[in-house]
């Protein structure tokens, strides 16, 4: 995808917004379409939301009511890159990308979040 593709992709976001009475800003826009683009991807092929994903990936907090929780740091880490202010790197991230990859979950093609030299910035 180019920066036109990224900008149309952007510009439609917020047109839908404000078609729905909703103001939107470029980087909101952009977030949107980021957490989207992942969490599609973990719905679509095996069923799971954000949470479920880093259960079934093995970051388990502790029970709450009869419930899992994920790992508090892991799901932070994980939220924080689904807002964009987070780039998977560090260890943590290093598992998390890890346990994408083991899911078929591509996340280095995000329309509006590229990735780059992800293995340089993982130390």
């Amino acid at each position: 995808m180019d920066e036109i593709e990224q900008m149309q992709m952007i510009m439609a976001t917020v047109a839908e917004a404000k078609a729905n009475g909703k103001k939107l800003t470029i980087e909101q826009a952009q977030r949107k379409l980021h957490r989207e683009y992942i969490t599609r991807q973990l719905w679509n092929k095996h069923g799971l939301r954000p949470k479920g994903f880093l259960i079934i990936s093995g970051f388990i907090g502790d029970e709450e009511e009869g419930f899992i929780s994920p790992d508090p740091k892991i799901d932070t880490i994980f939220n924080s890159y689904l807002n964009m202010s987070n780039k998977l790197t560090g260890a943590t991230g290093k598992k998390l990308r890890s346990a994408m990859d083991d899911l078929g979950i591509d996340y280095q093609n995000s329309p509006t979040y590229p990735l780059d030299n992800l293995e340089e910035n993982a130390a």
